[in-house]
């Protein structure tokens, strides 16, 4: 995790944050902030910066994240690394509200509601879903919310540990899921 530093909004908008050090980590490469796949853009001591587009904006919560809010950050994936979770390409689908937390057996349970009704058919019990960048295996899915189990290390190493009921995060659908559905609907 690093720390959220500030979001200017000029007619670039500029994200910075506190990751701490980031090794060989240069300029132009990318990095996920809370499930976002970003480009550094400036660098100094552990502070990094990222240029955001409009859409980038529309589609994240970075507008909602103030002054040492924690975000999740993820070096990406080489095709020599091992993969322990489901594929996900840092490119967001929106954002999803916190609907409850609780306690379960072993785990904490979360549950987010979703406002765009297209996204259910991409949401599938047991299939995956990016929470803030955390690949996440689905545990239940409603016509507007759905919800996931997260056992205690995940908990522990993410900011999922710090978020509270009616708080946005970032969303990434699964990518094979969407893929397959391209394939398959019908062209007019």
């Amino acid at each position: 995790m690093g720390k959220f530093i500030s979001l200017e909004r000029k007619t670039s908008p500029t994200l910075t944050i506190d990751a701490g050090e980031l090794a060989n980590v240069k300029i132009g490469d990318s990095v996920a902030v809370n499930g976002a796949c970003l480009s550094v853009v400036e660098k100094a001591q552990n502070l990094y910066k990222f240029n955001l587009s409009q859409e980038t904006l529309q589609l994240s919560n970075f507008g909602d994240l103030t002054r040492g809010s924690y975000v999740n950050i993820e070096l990406p994936l080489t095709l020599q690394d091992f993969l322990g979770g489901h594929l996900v390409s840092g490119h967001l689908d929106g954002v999803a509200r916190v609907k409850a937390i609780g306690a379960g057996a072993g785990s904490t349970k979360f549950s987010f509601v979703y406002r765009d009704r297209q996204w259910k058919k991409f949401l599938i019990h047991k299939g995956s879903v990016t929470i803030n960048g955390i690949s996440l295996t689905i545990s239940e899915v409603k016509s507007s919310y759905f919800s996931v189990e997260i056992i205690p290390h995940t908990l522990e190493t993410t900011n999922l540990k710090y978020l509270k009921i009616g708080e946005r995060v970032n969303l990434e659908l699964d990518m094979l899921a969407k893929y397959l559905h391209n394939l398959i609907k019908p062209v007019f």
